[in-house]
């Protein structure tokens, strides 16, 4: 049987998604440095950033991905 029940609204309002261009593909970034791979154009294309996002965003991404892998080394 079955029956429909209310969702926990506690968990759902806790959840954070992250919404800045910037972290998410300096996220990416390190992702693709971490399997190995050469983080280049081509490789954050493949992560679903287009052209314009990585023109865009893609030099303040690189130097914040730099500070967290510098920040996780230390």
């Amino acid at each position: 049987m079955i029956q429909f029940q209310k969702a926990d609204t506690s968990a759902t309002e806790a959840t954070h998604i992250e919404t800045n261009p910037v972290k998410l593909m300096a996220d990416a970034m390190l992702v693709i440095q971490g399997g190995g791979r050469t983080v280049d154009r081509d490789a954050l294309s493949l992560e679903g950033f287009s052209a314009a996002e990585i023109d865009k965003h893609g030099v303040e991404a690189r130097d914040l991905a730099n500070a967290l892998s510098q920040r996780r080394a230390a």
